[in-house]
């Protein structure tokens, strides 16, 4: 009996007509997600490439459940041949993989001729994401942000780290000393630093900048960065 099911599920064919609408409409559904994509994306993670493979993605995922439908072993070697392949990117921004379920699961259900559903899914899930990113949301006014300073070592080999901690102080709401590194007679202090509220951090950048023994001042916004 279950050689004949698999008998019966390696005979059965694909209509090429049916293959081809499902490849377009998928094709359709992966642009708009990756217009939507492009359109929310914040920080300094985008990608190109990952454009591209998100629509790959999205075709790939139909093509793979229009392969597999009706058939024992086409499911059978489709999972055997996804064993193999290793994905070694790293995905540094959660939504960005969110967005990977997004088009996949988009792909699978136009394979499985469920185009109601997809396009259902594309426009709510399109419209959430869309009105969460102009709202904003998740997002607080009091974020930190990164300050690095190299100073070099007064004539007595000692950095004043007072002076530039007063400073930091009387701009800021809070800060916290991160990282310090010495090399040779310098050295590289990082602090975290909450703003002020209404106020901009370039003002302590500014402040530091012209504080005697700071050679170089740089200034991170941690809000949208995905990685320090």
């Amino acid at each position: 009996m279950t050689s004949e099911l698999l008998m019966t599920g390696a005979e059965s064919t694909i209509d090429p007509l049916v293959g081809t609408i499902s490849l377009l409409v998928s094709l359709l559904f992966s642009l708009v997600i990756t217009w939507v994509y492009k359109t929310t994306h914040r920080g300094l993670t985008y990608s190109q490439s990952f454009q591209f493979s998100l629509v790959l993605l999205g075709v790939l995922g139909t093509a793979i459940m229009v392969v597999a439908s009706g058939s024992l072993l086409r499911a059978i070697g489709i999972l055997g041949a996804f064993s193999i392949i290793r994905f070694r990117t790293a995905i540094k921004d959660p939504k960005d993989m969110a967005f990977i379920m997004f088009v996949l699961t988009v792909g699978l259900a136009t394979g499985a001729q469920m185009y109601a559903f997809a396009a259902v899914e594309t426009v709510l899930l399109s419209i959430v994401i869309l009105v969460l990113t102009k709202l904003n949301f998740g997002s607080t006014s009091r974020h930190e942000s990164i300050i690095r300073l190299l100073c070099e070592a007064g004539t007595k080999n000692t950095i004043n780290t007072v002076s530039y901690e007063a400073i930091i102080s009387k701009l800021t709401e809070s800060f916290h000393l991160l990282s310090a590194h010495t090399r040779g007679n310098r050295i590289e202090l990082t602090y975290g630093i909450h703003p002020k509220r209404n106020s901009s951090t370039l003002s302590v950048l500014e402040a530091l900048r012209k504080e005697t023994g700071i050679e170089d001042v740089e200034l991170f916004d941690a809000k949208h960065q995905v990685e320090f």
